[in-house]
């Protein structure tokens, strides 16, 4: 239907224009002049917006089959624990408390940069696209080995573990990164801020584990371990240094990019 469409409107604009003919005095169908071209396009891209829109709904609103549990749904997080056996930690309910708060809250941010790290490895563009990409997939999967290591934590210490979506939405301390294409410069800026964020929310948590939990504290520890590291991936790749000062001009449309200076630590 859509051809048939932009076929006729080819027809009709031709009609409009004299024809050239060839030696033996037979007409040709001569293409339309450019401008006719850009309007068709503009009017062609406008009709594809609108079924893309259309078919998004068409999609969600196939399935008839509802999704329903006997079980409340419950709060964001929910961790609840068990009555059954398992090994003891050192404190009392509140000291247990705050052990399950560290682990959850710990796994919500993992799973955030998850999900963040592979919306910029699909969408990363610029200069920096191939390195980005397979530097992101190796967060992830790295990130994904930290998030089960930490949810396995809170089953053995006798919690259940939240991974729901709308947890990670209604809990999360980091923002998500914008839709749509992704440039190199930001990519770099977003996941330098996104984890320190991280990493000094761990840190929260081992200290606040330490004495009541060892064994997960050493586990968080592990993590920072890790976070860090990806945060000086992405911020070697901007690091100022004598020789050249990486503002990310040649990354970010000739701008330097908007990067938080942050004081020398005292030695």
């Amino acid at each position: 239907m859509k051809n048939a469409r932009f076929l006729s409107a080819m027809l009709l604009v031709g009609t409009a224009l004299p024809l050239p003919v060839l030696a033996n005095g037979t007409p040709t169908l001569a293409p339309p002049p450019p401008s006719a071209m850009k309007v068709l396009s503009r009017i062609d891209l406008a009709q594809a917006d609108q079924q893309t829109a259309k078919s998004t709904d068409d999609v969600r609103g196939a399935s008839q089959t509802k999704t329903t549990s006997s079980q409340p749904v419950g709060a964001f997080p929910t961790n609840e624990m068990t009555t059954l056996p398992v090994i003891g930690l050192d404190g009392d309910a509140e000291a247990i408390k705050k052990d399950v708060a560290a682990l959850q809250q710990t796994l919500t941010e993992l799973q955030q940069l998850q999900l963040q790290t592979k919306q910029a490895h699909w969408n990363a563009s610029g200069t920096l696209y191939y390195p980005l990409h397979l530097l992101l997939q190796e967060h992830y999967e790295g990130l994904s080995k930290y998030a089960d290591i930490i949810a396995e934590r809170l089953l053995a210490v006798g919690s259940s573990a939240d991974g729901r979506a709308n947890t990670i939405v209604k809990t999360s301390g980091v923002s998500e990164i914008p839709g749509g294409f992704l440039d190199d410069a930001q990519i770099l800026s977003w996941f330098m801020n996104a984890y320190k964020r991280v990493g000094e929310e761990v840190s929260a948590a081992i200290k606040a584990t330490e004495k009541v939990d060892p064994t997960t504290s050493n586990l968080l520890q592990e993590v920072e371990h890790g976070i860090a590291k990806y945060q000086w991936q992405m911020r070697a790749q901007v690091q100022r240094t004598k020789t050249d000062p990486n503002t990310g001009w040649d990354l970010n449309d000739n701008k330097p990019i908007d990067l938080a200076p942050q004081a020398p630590s005292k030695p």
